[in-house]
């Protein structure tokens, strides 16, 4: 009996000891699991929110109107620009434009780089002393005085060829100086597509006293899709961009070969 007892308690403390060195590793596993993460020092904390606080300033660009020239880059001796070799086409060196647009800027991991999708209008012109000849062949530019004989050059006021789209610009936003409120030089590299709203022609007659203005829709030769890079550089809210677009201005095959390109004034904040 005394023996049935000894092995019982044996037995019973091997148990408990097995179950008692299980739930020391049990705790073990679990302190590794819950341990208290690293806390900031109180000057990492201060650095961090002067971080913030500085980039916090920067105007987002959220608002940009640029206001520009546009002109075309192509080739004078091709025959649907001059078709009548002592009248080559030629544009106004400097041919007004304007366009709006409206981005979001989201900065990329607190860096001074950011990314800025967006959306907006822009309306672009080219002045000549050429009109629009459609035919069963394309389109092609023509002195005004051929399209109407009837009219001489000299009392055309105003001949001008406008073209307007819905943009999707993509900028690449890099700042500095994040210690100035909105004065800081701002370098920026994109790209834009846009798609074609409207194309029309304005023509200003003064005979006399009498002025008319005669304004033509509908040309279906012009290429419906632009697209191009783009690229921005200037002081606080006022830069210098230009934009060269990669696409013909025309069909291919349905009219001259032209590529639009843009130079001008950025003024961009909020």
């Amino acid at each position: 009996m005394k023996n049935l007892l000894f092995l019982f308690l044996l037995l019973s403390s091997t148990v408990v000891f097995a179950e008692v060195r299980d739930s020391v590793k049990t705790e073990k596993k679990v302190e590794k699991v819950v341990a208290p993460k690293r806390e900031l020092t109180q000057a990492q904390v201060t650095k961090k929110n002067e971080v913030e606080k500085k980039f916090s300033k920067f105007a987002k660009d959220r608002f940009t109107l640029d206001l520009f020239g546009s002109n075309w880059i192509y080739n004078s001796n091709d025959a649907k620009f001059s078709p009548n070799a002592s009248t080559k086409f030629k544009t106004k060196a400097w041919s007004r434009g304007i366009s709006v647009y409206f981005s979001w800027d989201f900065r990329i991991k607190k860096s001074r780089v950011s990314f800025a999708p967006g959306i907006g209008y822009s309306c672009s012109n080219i002045y000549s002393r050429h009109g629009l000849w459609e035919d069963s062949t394309g389109t092609s530019l023509r002195p005004l005085t051929d399209i109407n004989p009837a009219i001489a050059l000299g009392d055309y006021k105003v001949n001008k060829l406008t073209l307007q789209y819905i943009d999707i610009p993509l900028e690449l936003r890099i700042r500095t100086n994040p210690d100035k409120f909105n004065n800081c030089w701002k370098f920026v590299v994109g790209f834009k597509a846009g798609i074609r709203i409207d194309a029309h022609t304005k023509t200003t007659t003064k005979i006399g006293s009498v002025t008319k203005v005669n304004v033509e829709r509908r040309f279906p030769d012009f290429n419906l899709l632009r697209m191009g890079p783009t690229i921005r550089i200037g002081y606080s809210v006022v830069n210098v961009f230009a934009y060269y677009g990669v696409l013909d201005v025309f069909k291919k095959g349905k009219g001259p070969k032209a590529n639009e390109f843009t130079l001008g004034i950025s003024f961009n904040g909020l």
